[in-house]
């Protein structure tokens, strides 16, 4: 009975452990709701770290062009990143139109994009760092960085 309860607590323990590994990028998280009636609602929360590590699954040739047009604007891309990273919460836009009104937030490292319209209610939140991760690994797609 012993044995047993080592291998549960084993089991408990590397679940645990990849638990925080796959949540220590934090979480992607997609809202969508269609405001019409028998509209569609989509509610979507995924670990960020999922898009890099997809990404490697993902065959060369098919980032390619795609790395190669990211690869020009690297430096730009990084510094804007790390310059986001670094500054602090709040509102960086927010545009109000007759009947829209969308907005772009820093929260807690992540980038928030709210958009409301008389369609549609859209909300999109992207941890900073897996954004780094995936345009790392997009950008290396057929050749080192």
């Amino acid at each position: 009975m012993l044995l047993l309860g080592k291998i549960g607590l084993g089991f408990l323990g590397t679940a645990v452990v990849a638990g925080a590994v796959v949540s220590s990028e934090g979480f992607i998280h997609v809202n969508v709701h269609e405001k019409q009636t028998n509209g569609t609602h989509i509610s979507l929360v995924v670990p960020a770290m999922i898009v890099p590590v997809t990404l490697k699954f993902v065959p060369n040739h098919y980032l390619a062009e795609g790395g190669r047009d990211v690869r020009r604007y690297l430096p730009v891309i990084d510094a804007a990143i790390s310059g986001l990273a670094d500054c602090p919460d709040g509102p960086l836009v927010d545009v109000t139109d007759a009947d829209e009104h969308a907005t772009v937030v820093k929260s807690g490292g992540s980038i928030v994009v709210d958009v409301d319209d008389p369609d549609e209610t859209v909300h999109v939140s992207v941890p900073l760092h897996a954004t780094q991760s995936a345009i790392d690994e997009i950008a290396s797609a057929g050749g080192p960085i």
